[in-house]
């Protein structure tokens, strides 16, 4: 299992009400002179403030519609014990099972991570990932494990360093071919006042490392994390901007960032000391030389969006990915769709990693980090959205 994939299993981002919680955000993309909205997230938590749902809304012909939403469950220690991820029903007006992820501890450490998929009205097995401590209690691998039907098969593994000061300093994954384990990626890390400052993702290509991702953090004096910038083996170069209150603490309010498994924050350290506010993303214009505003996510501490009280048809329309996991080349199929204008490819972390306009019927991943990627089509003021994994 990838590195990014891991971090999907174990980094997580919740819905009550009260002005002392993290109660939505909403994400938008920026079309040239004005904001539109996009989709968004409702947040719900316990009475210890640990985040129990998640509900991702579209917006769609000027109102927000549900998508799909993930529950959470927690044992005493108030770590996540079940991971419930559900797709709403336009025709049933109700959430439906789509996959679900069991988590192990023991003594207080994460040890499995089981996943299974909603099949024919019950659960069936279909992954899962295990984790090796050294005698510091520091995770020092992990083991991918793929579901045959009948038996576990080992796929891939992570094998993790530290330093002197226990900081997470590398990790190497490989994938198992022909009962031989085979390069795939390797990670670096480097700290500032103990927090990761930048990290540098390769990739194993014809025998040779090739840099995939290089990202550096940069740490205002107050810990909070003010801006990010990633480049790519593509090219491409974001930056990411964030706002605070500079007058309120974010351990004051419930909110969704909270570490759930005990290693949510491995390979980075955690982002916000102050009220977070907004996040905003620019890409890098190399025709300007300059950056240029793409989307931004507003945080709000006052209200869950609203759903609309009025009757909205449903887009039918789908995107269909393949291959699905894919290599190379991802190809697009699309249901009653006549034109697609845009498709845009976030890492699990919500960074953009590729973006194409035109009429679209493939575009190639090659050089993308192995994990999970979601992908957004969009067609006029509509959008559509799926997922794939980069081998």
């Amino acid at each position: 299992m990838k590195k990014i994939t891991l971090l999907m299993l174990i980094v997580f981002s919740v819905t009550t009400h009260g002005q002392n919680k993290l109660l939505s955000s909403i994400d938008e993309y920026y079309n040239g002179s004005s904001w539109q909205n996009s989709s968004g997230y409702n947040y719900e938590y316990d009475s210890n403030n640990n985040l129990i749902a998640e509900t991702y809304l579209d917006w769609y012909n000027g109102a927000w519609v549900i998508n799909n939403r993930t529950i959470y469950t927690y044992d005493a220690s108030n770590k996540v014990t079940t991971a419930l991820f559900q797709d709403w029903n336009d025709v049933t007006n109700q959430f439906e099972n789509t996959e679900k992820e069991n988590y192990t501890y023991v003594n207080g450490k994460i040890t499995e991570i089981l996943s299974e998929t909603w099949e024919n009205s019950q659960w069936e097995l279909d992954g899962k990932f295990t984790f090796g401590y050294d005698s510091n209690n520091l995770l020092t691998v992990g083991l991918g494990h793929s579901w045959d039907g009948s038996q576990w098969i080992n796929e891939d593994r992570e094998l993790l360093t530290y330093n002197p000061s226990n900081q997470l300093i590398g990790d190497f994954g490989e994938t198992l071919v022909n009962s031989q384990w085979e390069n795939d990626f390797r990670g670096t890390y480097a700290y500032t006042n103990n927090k990761i400052t930048s990290f540098v993702n390769e990739n194993w290509d014809q025998g040779a490392w090739s840099v995939s991702e290089n990202t550096v953090f940069q740490i205002a004096a107050n810990g909070n994390r003010t801006n990010d910038t990633s480049e790519y083996s593509n090219n491409s170069r974001f930056i990411n901007e964030y706002t605070y209150d500079s007058l309120s603490l974010l351990s004051d309010f419930a909110h969704p960032f909270a570490d759930k498994t005990g290693l949510d924050y491995l390979f980075e350290s955690f982002p916000y000391v102050n009220k977070i506010l907004s996040k905003t993303q620019s890409y890098y214009d190399f025709g300007t030389s300059s950056y240029r505003i793409s989307s931004r996510t507003t945080y709000n501490y006052d209200s869950a969006i609203t759903l609309s009280t009025e009757k909205h048809e449903v887009v039918k329309a789908s995107v269909t990915v393949f291959p699905n996991p894919a290599a190379s080349v991802i190809n697009f199929g699309f249901s009653d769709v006549a034109t697609i204008d845009k498709v845009v490819i976030f890492d699990v972390t919500g960074n953009t990693v590729l973006q194409k306009e035109g009429n679209i019927a493939e575009i190639n991943v090659e050089k993308l980090t192995s994990g999970l990627y979601i992908v957004e089509a969009y067609f006029g003021k509509d959008k559509l959205t799926s997922k794939f994994i980069k081998k």
